[in-house]
């Protein structure tokens, strides 16, 4: 088997809870409102013996939103997927992503980007 034809990927996940909308909104949605978030976060690795561990990463991801509850104003998930990433990057250069990110496992944004050496 040719091993450059191999595509290798870790993920990790978790969840927050996040507390989103604008208090000055009247309409239900806009309401300040709170959901339980899950994180999954993919990364590109060059061999089958992952030079990023993966209980590493969640790790670090994880540390970017410590504790339970966090305000993101009127973010939206894509945003906050992206502010995520500019972290991931800073850290593990070089690499491709994909993060997603679900709203109470139901509904979410997708977000990719290609920065592989």
């Amino acid at each position: 088997m040719e091993q450059s034809k191999i595509n290798r990927w870790v993920e990790v996940s978790f969840q927050r809870d996040l507390v989103h909308g604008d208090k000055n909104v009247e309409v239900p949605i806009g309401k300040q409102h709170r959901h339980r978030v899950t994180f999954f976060v993919r990364v590109n690795v060059h061999h089958a013996d992952r030079e990023i561990e993966y209980f590493a990463l969640r790790k670090f991801c994880m540390e970017l939103w410590s504790g339970d509850t966090h305000q993101v104003g009127d973010a939206s998930l894509e945003a906050i997927a992206e502010r995520m990433l500019s972290q991931l990057v800073a850290e593990y250069p070089n690499r491709n992503w994909e993060l997603r990110v679900l709203e109470d496992a139901e509904n979410g944004a997708v977000i990719q980007y290609a920065d592989a050496a």
